[in-house]
């Protein structure tokens, strides 16, 4: 019997093996590089991957997110895909850096824009490495040198030479090429992941003078609530300028949650990867992870602060729109009592008009009705002898009040059906 496979079960199982990189035997020489890549650069990026230093063109699937590329016998090339980065990887067995001339040259030209770049030394013996220093030129005051993972020790100042790459030396074999290609891997991820996580540091210290001004214009305003009056003029002036502030903080979340939410998780990777780099400091040098934790720590809680207080400008401002819409609906609510209690003063006056039209109706009806009656008795007591006159007025009498009440009955009816 088959396999009822759930849909995503392959997919899951190539997400645990992206991250496998190549095994390092020492002597070797590294050069990695990270890139922010934009959705628009994607398609040249593939385009590129598929024919790597004029080598013969392999075939990279749209959705993957690794490869693997051997360019000469001990020459390989490693291409990873992040959500919005690309690190790319060239390595050599030996010492000789300069077989990765013409590759670094094409790496170069990748597309999208550098955000670290190194160069990465790898010896199998300490002593080795102590030879190679010299050439490194690491300044003195930013050296930091510790040991990780199962006694390799590390070299660098984390700085960038004139090529525009960083340097790194290490030192140490670890249990074979494949635990020494896991370190380097964990020891570059932190770095990238790192430079990564900095990326929203300089937004936020743009920014910190503008929310500023929002935090100082929110208390002028929520202090104008508190002391306006009841006019309409000022409660609207109030609602303007609070509504120009919840917008400018809602562009401003709008425009940074993405990268402040991206340093924040690259932040967490990078702990992460420091704490799998089991560090052990040695005297007389500053090691990994004060290196690290020193720069950024701050940067991350200035960040983290950032994010807090824009939340909190905006839940004030929320508040403050809230009861100044509080007091607007009350103003309005207190308004159409004034209306009510007017429109029932207006009814009651219009009720006692009414009443005296009635009485005097009563009176008009009453004279009109006793002239009609006596229009017919004089017409009766007239008949047969008398006055033609008095007859006619008492014939013609009760017909035209039947022509009058059907008349009205017409006029009635006409206007009952036009407003329905």
């Amino acid at each position: 019997m088959g396999l009822t496979e759930h849909p995503l079960r392959r997919d899951l199982v190539r997400e645990m093996h992206l991250r496998r990189f190549a095994p390092v035997q020492a002597p070797a020489r590294l050069v990695q590089m990270i890139y922010l890549v934009d959705k628009e650069e994607r398609q040249a990026e593939l385009e590129r991957l598929a024919n790597p230093v004029g080598k013969a063109a392999k075939t990279i699937e749209q959705e993957s997110r690794h490869a693997l590329i051997a360019i000469d016998e001990d020459i390989r090339f490693l291409w990873e895909r992040q959500t919005e980065a690309t690190t790319i990887t060239a390595l050599v067995e030996g010492r000789d850096m300069g077989r990765l001339d013409a590759l670094v040259e094409w790496m170069m030209e990748w597309p999208g824009a550098v955000v670290r770049a190194t160069k990465l030394y790898v010896e199998p013996e300490e002593e080795a490495a102590k030879n190679c220093l010299p050439d490194m030129r690491f300044v003195e005051q930013d050296l930091v040198s510790c040991c990780i993972n199962a006694g390799v020790r590390m070299w660098s100042d984390f700085r960038i030479r004139e090529d525009g790459f960083g340097r790194m030396l290490l030192a140490g074999q670890a249990g074979g090429p494949d635990e020494l290609g896991r370190i380097v891997q964990r020891l570059q991820e932190l770095g990238n992941y790192r430079n990564l996580a900095l990326l929203g540091l300089p937004p936020v210290q743009r920014l910190m003078p503008e929310l500023n001004r929002l935090e100082d214009d929110l208390a002028r305003q929520s202090q104008k609530l508190g002391e306006l009056g009841e006019e309409e003029f000022d409660d609207d002036a109030l609602l303007h300028d609070l509504s120009r502030l919840s917008a400018e903080m809602a562009r401003i979340r709008a425009e940074n949650s993405y990268r402040l939410g991206a340093t924040q998780a690259y932040a967490q990777i990078a702990g992460d990867r420091l704490e799998t780099l089991e560090i052990k400091p040695l005297p007389g040098y500053q090691s990994l992870s004060d290196f690290t934790e020193r720069r950024l720590v701050p940067a991350m809680r200035t960040c983290e602060t950032f994010a807090n207080r824009l939340r909190r400008i905006a839940e004030r401002s929320s508040d403050a729109i809230a009861l100044l819409n509080t007091r607007i609906d009350t103003r309005i609510k207190a308004q159409n009592l004034d209306l009510l209690k007017s429109m029932e003063s207006s009814f009651s006056l219009q009720l006692r008009l009414q009443n005296l039209v009635e009485a005097l109706s009563v009176i008009a009806a009453s004279y009109y009705a006793v002239g009609l009656i006596a229009f017919m008795v004089k017409g009766w007591k007239a008949f047969p002898d008398g006055d033609s006159t008095d007859i006619i007025l008492g014939i013609a009498t009760p017909g035209i009040v039947l022509l009058i009440f059907i008349l009205v009955g017409v006029i009635r009816k006409r206007v009952v059906d036009e407003t329905k």
